[in-house]
């Protein structure tokens, strides 16, 4: 379990293979055991991954507070630095790929490309899915039972401090394993949801604007399922920045990641590979409504011959 001392705090993080420089974010709550479902075994292959456990997440130190995606950010530029990274790819699901949009934000010249998978950014939440959302209806029954009902989450997202839904979230009964029928909140969540600020500072714009964004030339793929509260994000990210590729993956939640490694992987590898040559190389982009054409501009091709 190799740790480093990182930005004052000590960091745990895991390494696999050798090639060119890939970065694994998770999201809150999450930790980096999330890409043990072959994500890390299959991308080792090709490239030395490097994986970590967010501030406060898995077996990083937790701190009182420090969790917005500008905090976030500035750790990893500083992990990154210890272990003397100087360009990479970041791979983010969730708020990890916020955590990736940010630091390509402030540090262009460390990124060579950034996938965002299914990721909500606070300067877009005017356009998650809320009311209309497929999930309320077709959640399992035991989610229906244990969580949250539409107009308490409704009551519970209007503030800035959001603990207590992520809290529900995580105390549904588990479905399967070992501990099936136990709530799923480990006694480490617990700690970082009832002692820290990750409730209220990770929904914090903190600079990560809609404006600043519009300046942004690295390349960038996003994948959102089209069963996700977060889909119009992606298809915002794309008309702000003009080197992103929005795909959206059929039939597929907030959680595609991790229920569907092989599904992921086949999108990501092409981009890994080369990001800059695989947006100027596109031409169709798939979308459960159809086929759209998109022509990337002049900008993006000046960018990548940089």
């Amino acid at each position: 379990m190799p740790k480093l001392l990182v930005n004052g705090i000590r960091m745990h993080y895991q390494s696999r293979g050798s090639g060119p420089e890939l970065v694994l974010i998770h999201g809150i709550t999450s930790n980096l055991a999330m890409w043990y479902n072959g994500f890390l075994t299959q991308l080792a292959a090709e490239f030395h991954v490097t994986a970590y456990d967010l501030r406060g997440h898995g077996l990083t130190d937790i701190t009182a507070s420090g969790y917005t995606s500008l905090d976030l950010a500035v750790d990893l530029r500083a992990l990154l630095d210890t272990l003397g990274i100087g360009q990479a790819v970041i791979v983010g699901h969730s708020f990890g790929g916020t955590v990736g949009l940010h630091f390509a934000l402030d540090n262009p010249d460390r990124v060579r490309g950034l996938v965002m998978m299914d990721s909500g950014v606070a300067c877009l939440r005017y356009l998650r899915i809320i009311q209309d959302w497929w999930g309320w209806e077709n959640r399992p029954d035991d989610m229906k039972e244990n969580g949250l009902s539409l107009e308490q989450f409704l009551e519970l997202d209007n503030q800035q401090d959001v603990t207590e839904i992520i809290r529900h979230g995580l105390s549904v009964p588990r479905r399967s394993g070992f501990k099936k029928g136990h709530s799923g909140l480990t006694s480490r969540q617990r700690k970082l949801l009832d002692e820290t600020r990750l409730g209220y500072e990770f929904r914090d714009v903190a600079g990560l604007t809609e404006e600043r964004l519009a300046g942004m030339r690295t390349p960038i793929l996003c994948l959102y399922g089209e069963r996700s509260p977060y889909i119009k994000m992606a298809s915002r990210l794309a008309e702000l920045i003009p080197s992103v590729c929005d795909t959206v993956l059929p039939e597929s939640g907030h959680f595609s990641a991790i229920l569907k490694p092989n599904v992921i992987l086949e999108h990501l590898l092409p981009f890994l590979r080369e990001p800059c040559s695989f947006l100027t190389n596109i031409t169709n982009i798939v979308k459960p409504a159809g086929t759209i054409t998109t022509t990337l501009p002049t900008e993006l091709n000046e960018a990548c011959r940089e």
